[in-house]
């Protein structure tokens, strides 16, 4: 499995970081590439414990995932998708890669799921009409927010009226100097030097690019395509992502 220190990996985050990667989940296969059995295993057990999570916050809103046809954009090598498959009537994965469509089609092959279809992203007007769920889990704080706003905005238009989704995005800070500042002093005492934005950073380490989102702009996006219900479920920074926030915007199309 190839590591941080791999030279091709690092230069795919390196890429992405500066914007030239813009979205998408091609490094999900590079992630589980030369896993035995049992860890490709867990690798899905965590996709499957996304989906539980998904589920109740749908019931929440008086929506199953039986009987539902789903549309997981950025879908990866299937991690949420085969999971969603046990549970759904059909899945549409979508992801930018061939290549990470082609292993997706081999896992769930391997697990016997035939109702999963793989496209790539350029067949999302397609599927418009076709599908009455749509999931995508981090994924668009990888995708420049006016491009990814522009997306969500497609995603939305093609759901049928009455159907659900969950989208998750990183939110901007609301004092974004006032969260840095103190970081970067805390690094600076560490390091034993003087305090700077550039004594800071590690620059060894392959820094991904993160896009944030205003709620205030996805809620006029929603209102747009004709979503006057929806709900946020917040999660507080993670260990990848001290400066953001995130939230999975739950929400049904009139």
């Amino acid at each position: 499995m190839r590591g941080i220190d791999d030279p091709i990996r690092q230069g795919q985050l390196y890429l992405r970081r500066a914007g030239h990667l813009l979205w998408g989940s091609s490094l999900d296969t590079t992630r589980i590439d030369g896993l035995d059995a049992a860890a490709r295993e867990t690798f899905f057990e965590n996709g499957a414990r996304h989906v539980a999570g998904l589920a109740t916050g749908f019931e929440a809103m008086g929506a199953t995932l039986e009987s539902r046809r789903v549309l997981d954009f950025g879908c990866g090598v299937g991690r949420m998708s085969l999971p969603l498959a046990e549970r759904c009537e059909h899945v549409y994965g979508v992801d930018v890669s061939p290549a990470v469509l082609r292993e997706a089609d081999r896992n769930a092959r391997l697990r016997n799921l035939s109702n999963v279809e793989w496209l790539e992203a350029g067949s999302l007007d397609e599927l418009s009409g076709r599908y009455d769920m749509v999931v995508s889990l981090f994924v668009f704080q990888h995708i420049p927010s006016r491009e990814g706003e522009r997306i969500i905005s497609t995603l939305v238009s093609g759901l049928r009226p009455g159907g659900v989704g969950a989208i998750q995005v990183a939110l901007r800070p609301s004092r974004p100097l006032a969260r840095l500042l103190p970081r970067m002093r805390r690094s600076g005492r560490s390091a034993g030097s003087r305090p700077n934005g550039l004594g800071a950073i590690d620059w060894s380490y392959p820094y991904m690019l993160m896009h944030s989102y205003s709620l205030n702009r996805l809620g006029g996006l929603l209102a747009d395509a004709r979503v006057s219900n929806w709900q946020v479920k917040w999660a507080a920074p993670g260990a990848r992502s001290r400066e953001f926030e995130s939230a999975t915007i739950f929400f049904r199309k009139d």
